[in-house]
């Protein structure tokens, strides 16, 4: 049986986002797997560790979503993206799970495990990422996710969603059912 992990990097109101997540985790439950869901908004917890401090005790929800992390076999990111970059709290989750201290600590080895990131453009970052191609996912793809031993890790970028009863909404959300079924 595969577990997978839907992690949300941006509050519960992004509806699009959701929307994305729930297709996926939808094509998922359909072919077996069972889904977890967690949201990094929802956590309580420092996104810094006092000024220098070397090491710090995770939090009980750290913990906890560390835990959820070594659970899944597949973990799918969907992280909106706004003014080109990813939210500080979003970063400051990541820091706290895998300080360098922790980076090649066999509790932070998830060899074996897969990852999708997903990240949903605001009108800004879409009209950017038009001109340049560059996506604000690679420092998350690179040192979140494959340093750690996930592989592969693939990405969408998911250009800016106004509604989601148009043809392009619609694309991506029947995308994201069969990305869910194939756990890819």
């Amino acid at each position: 049986m595969n577990k997978l992990l839907i992690l949300y990097g941006g509050p519960v109101e992004e509806e699009g986002t959701r929307a994305l997540g729930g297709q996926y985790a939808s094509g998922a439950a359909e072919s077996g797997a069972v889904v977890r869901t967690l949201t990094i908004t929802d956590l309580k917890f420092s996104p810094v560790a006092p000024l220098g401090a070397r090491t710090m005790d995770l939090e009980q929800d750290l913990a906890g979503a560390l835990e959820q992390l070594r659970w899944a076999d597949h973990v799918a990111f969907f992280c909106s993206v706004s003014q080109e970059t990813i939210p500080s709290r979003l970063k400051g989750f990541f820091d706290r799970l895998f300080t360098p201290e922790k980076l090649f600590g066999a509790e932070n080895d998830f060899t074996g495990k897969s990852a999708r990131i997903v990240s949903v453009l605001d009108k800004a970052a879409w009209e950017w990422w038009q001109e340049t191609k560059l996506p604000a996912y690679h420092s998350i793809k690179r040192v979140v996710f494959e340093h750690r031993g996930f592989r592969p890790v693939r990405t969408s970028t998911v250009g800016y969603l106004q509604a989601l009863d148009n043809e392009y909404a619609k694309k991506w959300l029947g995308k994201m059912t069969e990305f869910g079924r194939k756990l890819i």
